[in-house]
């Protein structure tokens, strides 16, 4: 048995956290004594220990009190939830600190390299942000297979392709601007087309309608897609719009 002085020393927090944890139904006693006195069994240490794992992820006290509340083996199964999202985040992680290291060293190289390797590793730059950013719900979206195409076709646009590509999500941004603040059919029909260029020129043959629209319920449920266009048009509310004149589009 630990004295709650004894405990919290063990657990490296203060003595008033597990006295408000036992206010709140979060971690109880094993039992009391007369006086008042808090006195826990080895059951509350383990089950102090997955509180604050719980509580270092960031997960709140309400929400650790429910999950709490459950099973051991639904503990067990939060706990590796979390777990899978750590290695996300790490693996996110990676992949931004790669493509620091391939701008540094381009960076370092520009004077040396080719017009051809500046376009090459600019590409290669731009394809590992996106995968840092946005590749987990792409895969979850469109799967394995059809992401790691889409980047083959990406790596293998030309100068050209990539040109006409930025100038047309350059002109997304000023048609996303204008219709917040014009109310035009015209307007959302040219968003519609310059946003289905854009993504033909990106994913090539693998474009089709539903493509476009799964993308579009992508942009919907994510608000990082949202923010993207937002920062493009320079107004709020243009990732929604431009998401909204894709569902509606009568294809």
């Amino acid at each position: 048995m630990y004295s709650i002085q004894d405990l919290a020393k063990l657990a490296g927090i203060s003595s008033r956290t597990l006295r408000y944890y036992d206010q709140i139904g979060l971690l109880v006693p094993a039992r009391r004594t007369e006086s008042g006195a808090r006195w826990y069994a080895k059951v509350q240490v383990d089950e102090l220990q997955r509180i604050l794992f719980f509580k270092t992820l960031g997960v709140s006290l309400a929400t650790i009190r429910e999950i709490m509340a459950q099973p051991l083996a639904t503990q067990i199964a939060a706990l590796e939830s979390q777990r899978g999202r750590i290695a996300e985040k790490q693996r996110r992680l990676q992949d931004l600190d790669l493509a620091i290291a391939s701008s540094i060293k381009m960076l370092r190289r520009v004077g040396k390299m080719s017009d051809s390797e500046k376009f090459s590793s600019l590409k290669a730059q731009r394809l590992a942000e996106n995968e840092s950013q946005f590749g987990q719900e792409i895969r979850q979206k469109y799967g394995e297979e059809t992401v790691e195409v889409a980047n083959q076709h990406y790596l293998a646009l030309s100068e050209a392709q990539l040109q006409k590509a930025d100038a047309l999500e350059k002109e997304l941004g000023t048609l996303l601007r204008e219709a917040l603040t014009q109310n035009s059919d015209a307007t959302k029909a040219a968003i519609f087309t310059a946003h289905q260029e854009w993504l033909k020129i990106m994913v090539g043959k693998q474009y089709s309608p539903a493509y476009h629209q799964n993308l579009a319920q992508m942009y919907q449920a994510d608000e990082r897609f949202q923010r993207h266009y937002d920062e493009l048009a320079g107004q709020k509310g243009a990732g929604q719009l431009l998401s909204e004149v894709i569902l509606t589009k009568l294809w």
